[in-house]
C-alpha cells in the first residue's frame, strides 16, 4: 500500500452525498466542491516543490547559509506539524479544549512557502518591497486559510493554528533575509523554478496522510490511526 495518498477528485468525494442532499442544500455542497479543488494546491504536491526551488534560487542568488537557514525553518514547520498529526493520530492528543486535534499543513504550507516565493520574487524587482511583500502575502494567505482550509479539511481553529506557525516561519526567515541581497537571482534560474512549480501544480495531488498514520500507529502500538469525530 503507498504511503502517499493521492487526494480524491472533490466532486467523487462529494458524489455519494448527493443523493441525500436537498436541493436548497445543492450550491452550498458545490461552493464546498470547488474551494476543495483550490486547496489541494496549498498541499506537499505543490508546495514542497515550490519550498525546494526556493532554497535553489536562495543558493545561486544570494548564498548557501541563507539557503540552509531557509530549509532548516522550513523542516522546523513540517515538523511542528507532523509532529501535532502523530500525537493526534497515535495517541488521541491535541489541544481539544480550543478545538485543535492536529496544526493544518495545508495552511501552514500557504503562509510559509507561498509568502516566501512571493517575497523573493518581489525584490527582484526591488528590494524595498521586502516588507510590503511579506505584509501582502499573510494577509492573502490567512484568509485563505480562513474562508478555504477552514470551509473544506480543517475546522477553523486547526486552520489557525496552521496559518500561525506559517507566519511566524516565514517573518523569522524574512527578518534574517534582511542582511543578503536577494535582488539577483538569475532569469533563467528564476523562470525554471517557477516552470517546476507551475508543472508539479498540474500533476495528481497527493497527501502525507497515510505515511504519517504508518508512523503514528508503529509507535503507538494502537490498531488503527485516531480520527477527527466529526
Amino acid at each position: 500500500m503507498p504511503l502517499l495518498a493521492k487526494v480524491s477528485e472533490p466532486r467523487e468525494q462529494a458524489r455519494s452525498h448527493r443523493g441525500t442532499v436537498r436541493s436548497s442544500e445543492q450550491p452550498k455542497e458545490r461552493n464546498v466542491v470547488d474551494k476543495m479543488q483550490i486547496v489541494q494546491y496549498a498541499g506537499i504536491t505543490v508546495m514542497f516543490p515550490a519550498a525546494l526551488v526556493i532554497a535553489a534560487w536562495l543558493w545561486v542568488g544570494a548564498s548557501r547559509k541563507i539557503a540552509f537557514l531557509w530549509l532548516g525553518v522550513l523542516v522546523t514547520a513540517y515538523l511542528v506539524v507532523g509532529a501535532s498529526k502523530i500525537l493526534f493520530k497515535g495517541w488521541g492528543i491535541g489541544l481539544h479544549d480550543l478545538g485543535i486535534a492536529v496544526f493544518s499543513g495545508h495552511a501552514m504550507n500557504a503562509c510559509l512557502v507561498f509568502t516566501v516565493l512571493l517575497n523573493l520574487l518581489c525584490q527582484q524587482l526591488d528590494p524595498r518591497f521586502r516588507w510590503p511583500a511579506l505584509g501582502a502575502g499573510l494577509l492573502a494567505t490567512w484568509w485563505f486559510a480562513i474562508n478555504y482550509v477552514a470551509h473544506t479539511i480543517h475546522p477553523l481553529p486547526e486552520a489557525i493554528a496552521g496559518a500561525l506557525i506559517g507566519s511566524v516561519a516565514a517573518s523569522v526567515f524574512v527578518f534574517n533575509l534582511k542582511q543578503y541581497n536577494v535582488s539577483h537571482i538569475p532569469r533563467p534560474a528564476l523562470t525554471l523554478g517557477l516552470a517546476v512549480v507551475l508543472a508539479f501544480s498540474c500533476m495528481p495531488k497527493y497527501t502525507a496522510e497515510r505515511l504519517l498514520d504508518h508512523i503514528a500507529i508503529t509507535l503507538s502500538g494502537a490498531d488503527q490511526a485516531f480520527r477527527h469525530s466529526s
